[in-house]
C-alpha cells in the first residue's frame, strides 16, 4: 500500500518547479515480502507553453486569417492556440508602432501586391533591427524585384511562399527559436485596472523566467513592483518562459502610472542623455544637429541631436528612457516625406 506524503513537480530540464506532482512511500503494514520502497518520485512533466511572436507588414486582412482578434490599439492583435503553440500576431498602424513590435517579434511576415517606399522602409528597418526569421509573400511577377531588394539583409533567409493562411500557420509551426536565458525582463505594451485584481499589464517576457511573487524595478519611474498574478493566454501559471506573451497583476503601482515601453527587470539603466555608436542608413540625406524622434524597443520619445562625430551621435531624449546593454536605438525623422528612417544607434 503506498500513501501520498506530498506533491511537487519538475520541468522539462529536471528542475523541480514548485508542489505539483506526487511523492508517495510505503505504509508501514504493508504485505511482507513485497518490494522495499521508502520514497518514489513520480514526475509529472511540467508542459511549458512554447509562444511565437510575429509582426505581419503591409497588409491588415492576414491577422484575421491567421488568429482571432484580441485587443486594438494603434497595434492590432491576435492569437492562435494549438496545442503546446501560442502565437501573436502583431499589425502596426503607424510607423512607430512598425518600429516598436519589431522589437519583440521572433517573426516577420511581409506581404505585399507592389514594390513602394514604405515596404523598401520596412525591409531597412527589420534588417537594421536583425529580424532573421520569416516569410515573403509576393506574386509570381514581382519574385526577382524582391530577391534583389533583400539580397545582402537579414531577409535573405525569409522564404518565398504563397499567401495561404493553411500553408503560413504550416510553416510557422516549423520554426524553433533559440532563447536567450539571462535575468528576467518584460516589456510592457498595455497597462489597465480590473476591479477586484489591481493594476494589470500586458507584455513580451524578453530574457529569463518571471515568477509568481518575484520583485521588479519598473523603469523609467524606479518603482518596486511585485508580481501578484501571471496568465497566459487566459490561464494562470506560476510562471513564464522567455518569448511568452503574458498578462501580470502587480503589486506596489497604478496603472496610469505606466507607458507603452516601460520595462520589468531587476537592473537597468535610466536616463535622457546618450552617447551612442550610429550607423546611418545609407539612403537617408545627411543628419543634421536638430529635432528628431526616436524609439527604444517600445519607447518611444522626441530627441534633440546634438553632436555627431562620423559614427557617434550624441542626443537628449524628452522623455527619460530605460535601457539595457543590448537595446537598439532607432532614429526616425517623422517630417520626412519618404523615407524616416534614420539609422541605429547602440551603446
Amino acid at each position: 500500500m503506498f500513501q501520498i506524503l506530498e506533491i511537487k513537480s519538475q520541468d522539462v530540464n529536471g528542475n523541480w518547479l514548485g508542489e505539483k506532482g506526487l511523492r508517495v512511500a510505503e505504509v508501514p503494514g504493508s504485505s511482507p515480502g513485497g518490494p522495499t520502497i521508502n520514497f518514489l518520485f513520480f514526475k509529472f512533466l511540467h508542459i511549458l507553453m512554447k509562444s511565437l511572436n510575429v509582426g505581419i507588414f503591409h497588409d491588415r486582412e492576414l491577422g484575421r486569417e491567421l488568429g482571432k482578434k484580441g485587443s486594438e490599439t494603434d497595434i492590432l492583435m491576435f492569437n492562435r492556440k494549438k496545442e503546446d503553440l501560442i502565437m501573436t500576431f502583431m499589425f502596426p498602424l503607424k510607423l512607430i508602432s512598425k518600429v516598436q513590435i519589431m522589437s519583440v517579434i521572433d517573426v516577420a511576415i511581409v506581404s505585399f501586391n507592389e514594390i513602394t517606399p514604405e515596404l523598401g522602409e520596412t525591409i531597412l528597418l527589420l534588417d537594421a533591427i536583425g529580424v532573421s526569421k520569416g516569410f515573403l509573400l509576393i506574386p509570381e511577377q514581382n519574385k526577382d524585384i524582391a530577391k534583389s531588394m533583400i539580397k545582402g539583409t537579414s531577409l535573405e533567409n525569409f522564404s518565398l511562399i504563397e499567401r495561404d493562411p493553411i500553408k503560413i500557420i504550416q510553416e510557422l509551426e516549423k520554426i524553433e527559436i533559440k532563447r536567450n536565458g539571462g535575468a528576467p525582463l518584460i516589456v510592457i505594451d498595455q497597462a489597465f485596472t480590473v476591479k477586484g485584481i489591481g493594476t494589470v499589464i500586458l507584455g513580451f517576457v524578453k530574457s529569463g523566467t518571471v515568477k509568481k511573487y518575484d520583485k521588479f524595478q519598473l523603469l523609467p519611474p524606479k518603482k518596486e513592483v511585485v508580481v501578484r498574478s501571471i496568465q497566459i493566454h487566459d490561464k494562470d501559471y506560476d510562471q513564464a518562459e522567455v518569448g511568452t506573451r503574458i498578462g501580470v497583476a502587480l503589486k506596489g503601482v497604478e496603472a496610469d502610472e505606466i507607458k507603452r515601453g516601460f520595462i520589468l527587470c531587476e537592473n537597468g539603466e535610466v536616463s535622457n542623455d546618450f552617447d551612442l555608436h550610429f550607423n546611418k542608413n545609407k539612403f537617408y540625406p545627411e543628419i543634421k544637429n536638430g529635432p528628431y524622434h526616436m524609439v527604444v524597443g517600445m519607447q518611444s520619445s522626441p530627441i534633440e541631436v546634438l553632436k555627431i562625430d562620423e559614427n557617434l551621435i550624441s542626443l537628449k531624449s524628452e522623455r527619460a528612457i530605460a535601457c539595457t546593454g543590448e537595446d537598439k536605438f532607432v532614429l526616425l525623422d517623422l517630417n520626412a516625406r519618404k523615407l524616416h528612417f534614420i539609422g541605429i544607434g547602440e551603446k
